[in-house]
């Protein structure tokens, strides 16, 4: 009697893991759903510095390449601050990322620096932001010309006058 109580114990502790389990997956996937939609809503700028204002991101997929998959080009949009494009692409080829020539933005100065990607790169855009103590909110899809040749690149980092460097 008693190797049954203990069999049956163990067979009703094995179904309840199961359900809490398949219980506990459903959650995630409706807190990662609810976490995407907002993800993708408006994308707004202040002052007129960003050149992607009012655009709707892409919706994205969750994938994180290994950093030397991926090719980043540094622009320096700040006024006087020489080097910092240099810098910025110096901690990133440090990180073991593919990096590009730093170059200088053309066209007027800006005072917040921002990540942007091509399409399939999101999650990898907002390392990179990080990396530079940029703002995720900073991080925007590459809708036009960021101001500098990017040459294939996969991130453009354009760095403004608030960059930490």
């Amino acid at each position: 009697m008693l190797d049954r109580l203990e069999r049956s114990d163990v067979l009703n502790a094995t179904a309840l893991a199961v359900v809490l389990l398949v219980l506990g997956l459903g959650l995630l996937r409706v807190i990662d759903s609810f976490s995407s939609t907002v993800d993708e809503g408006l994308w707004t700028a202040e002052g007129g510095d960003d050149l992607n204002a009012g655009a709707v991101a892409a919706p994205q997929t969750a994938s994180l390449r290994p950093p030397n998959e991926i090719t980043i080009r540094v622009g320096n949009g700040s006024e006087g601050r020489q080097g910092l494009a240099g810098r910025a692409t110096g901690r990133l080829a440090d990180l073991g990322y593919g990096t590009l020539d730093a170059l200088n933005k053309e066209g007027q100065p800006i005072d917040d620096s921002f990540v942007y990607y091509v399409d399939g790169y999101k999650v990898e855009a907002i390392e990179i932001a990080g990396a530079l103590n940029i703002d995720e909110a900073q991080v925007r899809p590459l809708l036009g010309d960021p101001g500098l040749p990017t040459d294939g690149a996969d991130v453009i980092v354009v760095l403004g006058q608030n960059a930490e460097f």
